[in-house]
């Protein structure tokens, strides 16, 4: 059971650039849970790879998973400090085109 839930809200703007807040995300502790809240109509996650952690070792042992076309989370299990980059990824509904960030996720003592 995850300690706490960090939200990160997931958004593009009107020239098309995908932005997450915050970020960074700062995770202080074991067992947090990132919430990752899309909150653009005509985008959705996509089923798989929604938000993929560049070198996920212990921290992040589980892959991000899509709850919904607006919601994927993913477990941040270690308490270890630092920095780690991960992607967001998103789809345009209408067109299939695939827009990514890359933000960071913060581990805090």
């Amino acid at each position: 059971m995850p300690n706490a839930v960090q939200h990160v809200l997931v958004t593009v703007d009107t020239q098309g650039q995908l932005r997450c807040r915050p970020d960074p995300v700062v995770v202080q502790g074991a067992d947090v849970l990132i919430s990752f809240r899309l909150m653009t109509q005509g985008y959705a996650f996509p089923e798989q790879g929604a938000v993929v952690v560049a070198q996920p070792g212990d921290s992040f042992p589980i892959p991000a998973w899509t709850v919904s076309a607006s919601l994927a989370v993913l477990l941040d299990r270690d308490d270890v400090v630092g920095d780690f980059a991960y992607t967001v990824n998103v789809v345009h509904v209408a067109s299939g085109q695939r827009l990514s960030v890359d933000p960071t996720v913060r581990n805090e003592a």
